[in-house]
C-alpha cells in the first residue's frame, strides 16, 4: 500500500475584483477567458500570478495593466479569499481577493489572456461569473461598498 500524502496548497497570485462607481453605483468587472486559456469560456473576475520577490499590490498592478490596460486609483485587502482545486496543476489554490478601484471613465484594453469584458452591477455580475464563490464574493463585497471603504479592507499600496 502507498504512503498516504496530501494535496498540495498553494497561493500562486490573487483575484482581483476591479470596481469603478459610475452615476448609477457600483459595477464589477467580469472578463471572460480565450479560449485558448486555462478556464477558457468561463466568466469571472480578473487573476494574475505572482513573479520573484512581487508584492501582491505590485502582482495586482502589473496583472491589471497587462490584462486590462487599467491602472488601479486605490487597491484594497478584503478579509476574503478565492479557494478551488485546480486540476492542472493537482492542487488546492487560494487567491486573496483584492479590491481595485478604476476611474468611471477607464478604457479596458484587453489582452489575449481575455476575449470579452462587461461592466455589471452586482445583480447581473453575480448572473454571469462561472463559479459560486464569486457569487458569494460578489454578495460580500456589494455589502460592503455601502460603507466604502468598508471598515474591514486594508488600503494597500505598490
Amino acid at each position: 500500500m502507498a504512503e498516504r500524502t496530501n494535496i498540495k496548497i498553494e497561493s500562486p497570485g490573487v483575484n482581483v475584483a476591479v470596481i469603478k462607481k459610475d452615476y448609477d453605483g457600483w459595477k464589477f468587472l467580469v472578463l471572460k477567458r480565450a479560449e485558448t486559456e486555462s478556464y477558457g469560456g468561463y466568466w469571472g473576475f480578473m487573476t494574475g500570478g505572482k513573479m520573484g520577490d512581487e508584492t501582491v499590490a505590485q502582482v495586482v498592478v502589473r496583472e491589471l495593466m497587462e490584462e486590462t490596460g487599467l491602472k488601479p486609483s486605490c487597491m484594497w485587502a478584503t478579509e476574503y479569499v478565492v479557494q478551488f482545486y485546480e486540476p492542472e496543476y493537482d492542487a488546492i489554490w487560494l487567491l486573496p481577493l483584492i479590491v481595485a478601484v478604476v476611474p468611471e471613465d477607464a478604457e479596458v484594453k484587453l489582452s489575449p489572456e481575455n476575449c470579452e469584458f462587461r461592466w455589471l452591477s452586482a445583480k447581473q455580475a453575480k448572473h454571469q461569473v462561472s463559479w459560486k464563490n464569486l457569487v458569494r464574493a460578489v454578495d460580500d463585497l456589494t455589502e460592503e461598498l455601502e460603507i466604502y471603504p468598508s471598515r474591514t479592507w486594508v488600503e494597500i499600496t505598490a
